[in-house]
């Protein structure tokens, strides 16, 4: 160590002084600080200095006289240094050979503690007053000098490390004891032996927490460095007879910390915050400077008063208390930390804690290894966030005395609206972006518009630059965002499709999914997609052109008598047969039956006669370019003209109509396309994208490429003009990118299978919503896909859906999710492929606590087959059952009506006198109204039974105007 720094502690705002140390140089700097450039940096005038003249090893800042040091040499003498006069006051000690002095400590009485190297025969731990008038001679070297006596001495022939004084206790004085011990010495004690002894080997760099003495801090500094927290109230008591290797207890520490630094790296001072409670400040050889937050662990009330009450009242804070490590983080200054690994000239040498702490943190005053002065502050530790259910994000100050703030989501609008207007906002950002780097000339830098911008890209990535978080405008739009899931749920957002589709209306993918889970649902509710008992249902395209079910084919033939051998291309020949597909146009093909089951699958229109129907509708609600493209996609090119031209086209459409009939036929004609493709860069409409794709080159596989094309589309365009070869290629290559963006319009490739879970693991991924996903699957767990893995991914996505609708207070909501779930567990041929949900209310009888149905119930040991005995006290069916509902175990009456006074509970159904008043009372008695006249109600309030008529009739209008229990008090 080359230098040390010491911070004044009666340091003001306005008087803030510290003591420069330069060990190497010799010199003592009593300094003031004049002013702070910025927090990282201070400007300071020597008040005095002093340099000393030869080497010293040890040294203290008397803290109640500023302008005394105490230096301890080589030699062992100690001397008390004027730093504002230069006088000195020798302090020889009256040794006979010299010894390294290693640690000095004042008091805040003026008392000074001197720790030397071991010499046997001789006492290594001193204690001086300096202002003590000296009383004999003593020599050394030949030479005499007037010295005062030691006040007391310590520690015969044991070497002492470091020392330091308590300030609550000036008396109080701790040793470390070179090599096995911490000792507390009490100087008010005559007979010289320590108060207290801990037994360790971390006995350097003794520190004391001067806002709770109870706890100071020693250190082994060398090889496996570790850092010991010791309460002084947990000492063991010094033995004399056992000597000074065997003769302690180790009380053990209350803390223990291993810093973790690297081999051959020592600590080079530790250091008590003075303002902050429980900040230890850490500094190694290498410049690694932490601060370590200690603090007490929690003492349950019931602990401290039971102590209390044994002992005595306030005895509970004199009995050591848990600690642990709050936080452990580095400084930081003003240096970039690239500077600061790399220039060891400005690694931190020397640290203290300044007294006069900012509201940005701790600080630290420090010299760095090039002898420059710095301020060194924990960085500020960001205020804690809390995001409730409801999607309100509150953040806490970052700094003390910073109130709370709180960010709300957009309220009092339904889901399509809000996700509308946040597209709205997220694509004006984008587009000011845009500008902005195009008016910089860096437009080209991102990619263009494909990366930056609204121009030319999928349906896919638009969905994905709108609704991706970073994408939005501010924090209110990822807020509401994140709300979305629970006011579509708020809207009725279950497993019902067609009401679905309404409620995601601002998402067209979404709606084409809902509106192909609609068809599929509607086929499976129907059986017209089983075949030889085989469950063809939730298909995809993907496994119908490639005739591979995969995973799911022991699911779909649990209902079958077919093997597992089955030739599944043949299934869905016989499928195709059975659906009676009509043929429509397509190019030539091996495999006719597969392509027709695949338009079925994706919902194409199935006759000429339905496409006229289709694109006559359409035109009327003035979408022209949609019923164009339908009608190009079936290669039906005068359709499409005459849809381009009717019901009041505008320019654009007639142009279209134009390109649609003067289309070259045969050789490329290039200034053709380059004509269509400069039009296509103008629109954004995706079906008159795909016009002009197909009529430019007159090739398929251009409107394949026109990615702003739904999905679904491009789908159907590829099974009915791609040759057999490409259209397999095309199929496999869409499925795996579609999977891999998660991509949910590839729903219609992927069919609800295997590669549907990886489809929607992706989706999930990418946009956070777990709700479409569970709802979706639903359909296909475990119905088609029940293996462990999948099941198991399926369980957490829906258990975690549960909790969410669960924190958002949405119990009922969550209970019919439950049971419309469990409902489409079912096989195709009614089988429940899930397990009756356990009991969740029983009526108990008030007596004997046992439920009030008419049978035990089955213990869980009992076989399927083996006889089972019910027993019943009374005949259920008889009419003495009319003179008052009974528990069935221990025959008491149930409560009366606290208005007519009669029993209450209804009687059993099947008993022979309510089959007869039943039968008495006609089809009025089977009325809802009629029925919930006899149930049984309960005041919250006073416990009391009523029947349900007479409650809503006699007592509820009574809380209203008079108290009804006034008769009970």
């Amino acid at each position: 160590m080359e230098t040390a720094i010491r911070w004044a502690p009666a340091s003001t705002p306005d008087d803030q002084r510290f003591l420069y140390v330069d060990i190497k140089g010799q010199e003592f700097k009593h300094c003031k600080v004049t002013s702070r450039p910025d927090k990282f940096t201070l400007a300071y005038d020597v008040l005095s200095a002093f340099s000393h003249g030869s080497e010293f090893r040890s040294f203290d800042w008397c803290p109640t006289e500023e302008n005394l040091v105490a230096v301890g040499h080589a030699s062992g003498d100690v001397v008390v240094a004027h730093l504002d006069t230069g006088a000195l006051i020798p302090l020889a000690l009256p040794s006979k050979v010299q010894r390294a002095c290693h640690g000095l400590a004042w008091n805040s009485s003026g008392l000074l503690a001197a720790g030397l190297d071991k010499f046997r025969g001789d006492y290594c731990l001193n204690i001086w007053d300096p202002h003590q008038r000296p009383v004999r001679m003593a020599s050394r070297g030949g030479s005499e000098r007037q010295v005062p006596d030691p006040l007391r001495r310590y520690a015969n022939g044991e070497p002492v490390a470091s020392v330091r004084f308590f300030n609550d206790q000036p008396s109080l004085l701790i040793a470390g004891m070179k090599g096995h011990s911490v000792r507390l010495y009490d100087l008010r004690e005559s007979h010289g032996n320590p108060s207290l002894q801990f037994s360790t080997r971390c006995v350097h760099e003794l520190t004391v927490n001067r806002l709770d003495e109870n706890y100071f801090a020693s250190c082994a500094p060398f090889d496996n460095a570790s850092i010991c927290i010791w309460d002084r109230r947990s000492g063991s008591r010094y033995s004399t007879a056992a000597g000074t290797s065997s003769g302690t207890i180790d009380a053990g520490h209350v803390l223990e910390i291993r810093p973790g630094i690297a081999s051959g790296s020592t600590i080079q001072s530790l250091r008590f915050s003075q303002t902050q409670r429980g900040r230890l400040g850490m500094l190694t050889d290498r410049g690694i400077f932490r601060a370590y937050h200690i603090a007490k662990d929690h003492s349950p009330d019931e602990l401290r008063a039971a102590l209390e009450k044994t002992v005595g009242r306030g005895s509970s804070k004199h009995y050591p208390e848990q600690l642990y490590t709050k936080t452990v983080r580095d400084f930081q200054t003003s240096f970039p930390p690239k500077t600061r690994s790399e220039d060891s000239s400005q690694r931190v040498s020397a640290f203290d804690f300044m007294t006069t702490d900012s509201f940005d943190g701790l600080e630290a005053i420090t010299i760095l290894n090039d002898r420059n002065v710095a301020v060194y502050s924990l960085p500020l530790v960001c205020g804690r966030v809390s995001l409730s259910p409801q999607g309100a994000l509150v953040r806490g100050g970052f700094a003390h005395g910073q109130d709370f703030r709180v960010f709300a989501p957009a309220q009092g609008s339904k889901a399509a609206q809000a996700t509308q207007e946040i597209q709205d906002r997220a694509s004006k950002k984008m587009e000011s972006t845009m500008e902005g780097k195009e008016a910089n000339g860096k437009a080209g830098e991102d990619g263009g518009k494909d990366s930056g911008g609204t121009g030319i890209i999928s349906s896919r990535q638009r969905r994905e630059k709108l609704l991706l978080p970073e994408k939005l405008a501010n924090v209110q739009d990822a807020l509401t965002l994140m709300t979305i899931p629970r006011l579509r749920l708020r809207e009725g957002y279950t497993l019902n499709p067609e009401r679905n589709q309404n409620i995601v209306s601002d998402d067209t993918a979404l709606q084409d999914l809902w509106a192909w889970i609609e068809r599929a649902h509607t086929r499976a509710s129907d059986g017209s997609m089983i075949i030889h008992g085989v469950d063809m249902n939730y298909l995809g395209v993907q496994s119908i052109w490639s005739g591979n079910l995969g995973l799911s084919l022991e699911n779909r033939l649990a209902s079958s008598d077919l093997d597992d051998d089955v030739d599944v291309p043949k299934l869905i020949e016989q499928l195709a047969k059975k659906l009676d597909l009509q043929e429509t146009k397509m190019c030539d093909t091996d495999f006719m039956p597969q392509r027709q089951l695949c338009l079925y699958i994706c919902g194409a229109i199935a006759s000429v006669d339905d496409l006229e129907g289709v694109v006559t509708q359409l035109v009327e609600e003035r979408q022209h370019t949609q019923a164009a493209a339908f009608a190009l996609f079936h290669d039906e090119t005068e359709l499409a003209y005459k849809a381009l031209r009717n019901n009041r086209p505008t320019q654009a459409h007639k142009l279209l109509a134009m390109a649609i009939a003067g289309a070259p036929r045969g050789d490329p004609n290039f200034d053709w396309e380059e004509a269509c493709a400069e039009i296509a860069k103008e629109l954004t409409d995706p079906f008159a994208k795909a016009i002009l794709a197909l009529v430019s080159k007159g090739s398929w596989e251009s409107v394949l490429r026109e990615t702003t094309l739904p999905l679904r589309y491009r789908v159907e365009v590829a099974v009915r003009w791609l040759p057999d070869d490409q259209l397999t290629t095309y199929i496999r290559d869409t499925s795996m990118e579609a999977v891999q963006q998660g991509d949910i319009e590839g729903a219609v490739l992927t069919g609800l299978d295997h590669a549907a879970m990886d489809l929607f693991q992706s989706y999930i991924n990418k946009f956070n919503d777990i709700q479409t996903a569970v709802l979706v699957m639903n359909y296909a767990v475990p119905r088609l896909v029940s293996d462990a893995f999948n099941a198991n991914r399926f369980h957490a996505w829906r258990e975690t859906y549960r909790q969410q609708m669960n924190s958002w207070k949405m119990h009922l909501h969550r209970a019919k999710f439950d049971v419309d779930s469990r409902n489409l567990a079912v096989s195709w041929d009614g089988r429940k492929l899930t397990r009756s949900q356990p009991q969740q209310v029983s009526l108990v009888c008030n007596y004997c606590t046992r439920p009030l149905s008419q049978q035990e119930e089955r213990p869980d040991h009992q076989l399927a087959g083996a006889e089972s005995t019910h027993h019943t006290p009374n005949n259920p069916l008889g009419s003495a059952q009319m003179g008052g509902t009974v528990c069935p175990k221990c025959g008491r009456h149930m409560p009366r009506c606290g208005v007519c006074s009669l029993w209450l509970g209804s009687p059993h159904p099947l008993s022979r006198a309510a089959i007869a008043d039943d039968s008495k009372k006609g089809e009025e008695a089977h009325r809802p109204e009629e029925m919930l006249k006899r149930f049984v109600v309960f005041c919250i309030k006073c416990n009391h039974g009523y029947h349900a008529d007479h409650a809503k009739t006699q007592v509820m209008p009574g809380f209203l105007n008079v108290d009804v229990f006034a008769r009970d008090r």
